[in-house]
């Protein structure tokens, strides 16, 4: 299931914000049984292949953050809601733009960046 999600996600999200990577996912895991939890540690992981397959890396005004993957990640989990309402994440997801503390940037296969 990950890897047709990771592939689904990749192809339909690429270069748009970090807001559409999690609403692509959204979208592919409807008429499932996921729960939010388990649907915030699936996006985990979907964020974490695509940084280790250097698809994206993660900014913040205009600066790539630095440090192991994971603590580039523990920063964005450190800020996520622990109880969204739904306007924050699913509905307009506000909280990916006036929130999160990082944005995305995509790389493409010749390394070209798309910052979002």
């Amino acid at each position: 299931m990950i890897d047709g999600l990771y592939k689904s996600v990749l192809r339909s999200a690429f270069g748009l914000s970090m807001g559409a990577i999690w609403q692509h996912m959204t979208v592919e895991l409807l008429g499932s049984s996921i729960d939010y939890t388990d649907r915030v540690n699936l996006f985990f992981s979907l964020m974490k292949r695509l940084m280790l397959e250097g698809n994206i890396r993660l900014a913040h005004d205009g600066l790539f953050l630095i440090g192991t993957i994971q603590d580039q990640l523990d920063v964005l989990k450190e800020a996520w809601p622990k109880e969204p309402d739904e306007e924050a994440l699913d509905g307009f997801g506000l909280w990916f733009i006036t929130e999160a503390p990082v944005g995305v940037v995509w790389i493409d296969s010749d390394g070209e960046e798309f910052w979002t």
